[in-house]
């Protein structure tokens, strides 16, 4: 990936953000399920959640590939982290910067520019999956729709000063029906449910977004009516490699961490221990070139299904993959906070589950070669 001469230097500010502020913190955000607010601003402050807002709305307009690389690097050494800035950028901001009206985009993207946190509410408990059996309905009376019903397994659901979500506006259209709106979280009607305990991303709150009578003016849908589940699929299909570069992180940390423990070792097994390192090794050069071709694709407006869906397979089965052996390698070190491979490995699984699981993307790719993709 090429970036210009800012980019870089920003990229450069990113890594020493990473090392010096996230990577001390990330054992205690994990122990404690605490939301990093102090890190939060630290990554506000270096600019991360203005860089992909277009500068018209007071962002710094850089590159796809310069927030996928910053998510990449703060996942080294914290998921939890990288995975709020994530979210916010690549699933709350990207469709409104892709397919929201200019008012929307002055009214929300400046506010992610400045470091407010968004969220993606589209997963109810019976519609994780399956995208269009939703039961959130949006009914329309005036200037107004009236929504109601309730998403699930929202990431960023307590912390989140709005949200994108989905409603069917005509459910007798089905995939047709679906509509997406812009929802203040200070909207009389909308309130945070159950907060979901979970085996890794602790510092992250995973909640119940819940909606009883919520009113949403007409000029908060995004896109146009009946465009919900289209817009859906295209920022899905951008979140998937926000997904993979954290999952790319998360394996780039651990063999890090496997690397340095290998070169201390000066006994017999230290061969055998460079065998399982290539064999790591590996693995992870091709999660990332997976990565990178579709980084590269999304970037030059070839949004590619297949390319996002392979980048999120393979770097998200590698993950778990790699922390995995890395915990096998190193035994009881991996609980060390020198060599955090059990925490890795908890960040790492959710990897292969959001944004899609991993068995729904290998669908995803099936369809996309049938349909005549080229691999």
């Amino acid at each position: 990936m090429i970036f210009s001469g800012s980019e870089s230097m920003m990229l450069e500010s990113v890594k020493k953000f990473a090392t010096e502020k996230v990577r001390p913190r990330a054992s205690q955000i994990d122990e404690e399920g605490e939301f990093p607010i102090d890190l939060v601003d630290g990554m506000k402050n270096i600019g991360l959640f203005s860089s992909y807002v277009p500068k018209k709305y007071g962002g710094l307009g850089y590159s796809l590939s310069t927030l996928m690389e910053s998510i990449r690097i703060i996942s080294r050494q914290c998921g939890s982290t990288s995975l709020i800035l994530d979210v916010t950028v690549s699933l709350f901001a990207e469709p409104i910067v892709q397919f929201g009206s200019e008012y929307l985009k002055e009214e929300y993207l400046a506010k992610v520019a400045k470091g407010s946190v968004g969220a993606l509410a589209i997963t109810e408990p019976g519609a994780g999956s399956d995208a269009v059996a939703i039961k959130t309905t949006a009914v329309e009376r005036g200037n107004k729709f009236i929504l109601n019903g309730g998403k699930t397994f929202i990431t960023n659901g307590k912390e989140a000063e709005f949200y994108v979500v989905s409603a069917m506006t005509d459910p007798a259209k089905k995939h047709r029906g679906m509509t997406l709106f812009i929802v203040d979280r200070k909207s009389a009607g909308l309130t945070i449910g159950n907060e979901f305990r979970k085996m890794g991303i602790r510092g992250t709150s995973t909640t119940e977004v819940l909606l009883e009578n919520v009113e949403v003016d007409n000029d908060h849908i995004l896109g146009k009516e009946g465009e919900g589940f289209k817009i859906e699929m295209e920022t899905l299909n951008v979140g998937r490699i926000g997904i993979a570069s954290q999952a790319l992180g998360i394996s780039e940390g651990a063999f890090d961490d496997i690397h340095r423990f290998v070169q201390s070792r000066k006994d017999s097994l230290g061969e055998w221990f460079q065998f399982r390192l290539a064999d790591i090794a590996a693995e992870l050069r091709s999660s990332r070139t997976n990565f990178e071709d579709a980084v590269i694709a999304s970037e030059s407006g070839k949004n590619s299904p297949l390319l996002s869906s392979i980048s999120k397979v393979t770097a998200g089965d590698s993950a778990v993959s790699i922390t995995s052996k890395g915990i096998s390698l190193l035994g009881v070190n991996s609980l060390k906070e020198e060599f955090p491979l059990e925490r890795r490995y908890r960040e790492a699984k959710i990897t292969q589950i959001y944004e899609g699981t991993n068995e729904i993307q290998r669908l995803i790719i099936g369809k996309e070669i049938i349909k005549g993709a080229t691999v």
